[in-house]
């Protein structure tokens, strides 16, 4: 599964330029049981663990103190319906260190923690998850406006409200800096 399918524009030419900056950045899915950071199993382990037999756990049954060792890694984005919209709602101290810069309470659109375009790509790629309601993971490299070019691996958790559609995205990365050339 590409990029490409999790856009959803009117402008053909800017979804090619959106997964030009993707692919720039060295960033695509990764199979679930592919994941190699602790990190991300872990969490992935503990919401399927959470979820059971429904489609995504309800984002009540969180409790940060199962995972408490791994809040500086984890981020939290707020998904709103009518109108839709994403906002950084918690960001952990580690993806603040290599993101260079704190975007808690920002519009995923509107941020500018990446280079180029990143953030549509962000926002493309959050969109999809969200109406997708399952997880995902992403592996690569980007590179942070603050931080220059990192290595990642992701897992990004849909959580639900009212049991029906997705309300919240949690995402638990790891980034670890890559040698300047």
């Amino acid at each position: 599964m590409g990029l490409k399918r999790l856009v959803r524009t009117q402008n053909e030419e800017s979804v090619e330029d959106l997964f030009a900056e993707a692919s720039a950045h060295g960033i695509a899915f990764c199979k679930l049981k592919d994941l190699r950071e602790p990190l991300c199993r872990d969490m992935l382990a503990y919401w399927n663990e959470l979820r059971g037999d429904r489609v995504m756990p309800h984002r009540d049954e969180i409790d940060p103190v199962r995972f408490a060792r791994y809040m500086p890694n984890l981020l939290m984005v707020q998904v709103d319906w009518e109108p839709f919209d994403l906002t950084y709602r918690l960001i952990g101290g580690d993806v603040v260190t290599a993101h260079g810069t704190n975007f808690r309470g920002q519009r995923v659109i509107e941020s500018r923690s990446h280079t180029g375009r990143f953030n549509e790509v962000l926002h493309a790629f959050y969109t999809f998850v969200a109406e997708q309601k399952r997880p995902y993971a992403v592996r690569g490299t980007m590179e942070y406006v603050e931080r220059g070019w990192v290595s990642v691996e992701g897992v990004y958790l849909p959580l639900t409200l009212d049991g029906a559609r997705t309300d919240r995205i949690l995402g638990a990365a790891v980034s670890k800096p890559l040698p300047r050339p």
